[in-house]
């Protein structure tokens, strides 16, 4: 009886209702299904009809899930993984296949592995695109929706439990000063307060790690102005009494301006980690296993 049930069902509808439990949005789900807008409600019907239950209700804020729905989805979570990976290929071989990865991370996080990923592996891998979008405060709900397949964050972000993350590699500060100026080799607690500061936050009203770390002991530093870009930070930087306070591949490419010193920040500021974000439908799929190795390989090469 079990089988003549299954044999009846067309399981494409699975991982459709799938796409449509990520996005509650039947034109968002539709673009992704590669189905047109009537075609994905259509789809929803027949789902609907398969469960005897509305599984999606609009809501004043947009779909939401019914409670069946939402236990669907945690089913398909836990299945779709497993049968992609009893009826997909093992291996995926990045020198003849063609995949896209979206991705997004702050610029001293791209900064490092960008230019590792250009020299070694894109000359090897010509099928292969990466696209980074800008960092947002919707990251992980993005990661979540299927909007992005991967995530670089610092680990002071705090990871949802049902999502996967693995650390890539550390870093430190550094604080990069104009030359010209006197300034120490190394700056002191009681100096770094004292001198003004180009702060660089990507997201708008949250501390950086660097306030943190200070705010922790009790104390802020003077920032007279605050880019979302550590790019236009360095540039700002020549002919001024400012202090940038960077990562480690940030210091490196300041490192390539004449008109500028690296210096040893304080030892008050510890440095961090940055880490991989993934969603657990990504763990067998194989193109995304090899994206995740990838990145774990270049991230050795990675110095402080």
């Amino acid at each position: 009886m079990r089988w003549k049930q299954l044999r009846q069902v067309d399981l494409n509808l699975l991982v459709a209702f799938s796409v449509f439990a990520e996005e509650l949005n039947i034109t968002a789900a539709a673009k992704r299904l590669y189905l047109s807008q009537s075609a994905a409600s259509r789809t929803l019907q027949r789902l609907q009809a398969l469960f005897n239950d509305d599984l999606l209700v609009r809501g004043a804020s947009g779909y939401q899930l019914t409670p069946a729905g939402a236990r669907l989805q945690g089913e398909l979570n836990r299945l779709l993984p497993e049968l992609d990976s009893l009826i997909g290929r093992a291996v995926f071989d990045s020198t003849t296949e063609g995949a896209t990865f979206r991705l997004t991370g702050p610029d001293n996080a791209c900064s490092s592995l960008c230019p590792l990923l250009c020299r070694r592996v894109l000359r090897s891998a010509p099928k292969i695109k990466f696209y980074f979008v800008p960092w947002s405060s919707s990251a992980l709900s993005d990661l979540d929706r299927g909007r992005l397949d991967l995530v670089l964050s610092n680990d002071d972000v705090l990871v949802p439990a049902h999502l996967r993350s693995q650390t890539l590699f550390r870093v430190r500060w550094y604080c990069i000063v104009a030359r010209g100026p006197k300034w120490p080799s190394r700056f002191t607690l009681k100096r770094y307060l004292a001198a003004d500061h180009i702060t660089v936050g990507v997201l708008d009203d949250l501390q950086t790690i660097p306030d943190k770390r200070l705010a922790a002991l009790g104390l802020t530093r003077n920032s007279t102005i605050r880019l979302p870009y550590f790019g236009a930070a360095l540039e700002c930087l020549p002919e001024t009494n400012l202090v940038l306070t960077a990562t480690s591949g940030i210091a490196q490419i300041a490192k390539r301006y004449p008109d500028l010193r690296v210096l040893e920040a304080p030892e008050e500021l510890s440095g961090f980690a940055f880490q991989a974000i993934w969603h657990p439908r990504l763990d067998s799929d194989p193109a995304h296993t090899w994206l995740r190795e990838t990145l774990f390989q270049l991230s050795r090469e990675i110095t402080l």
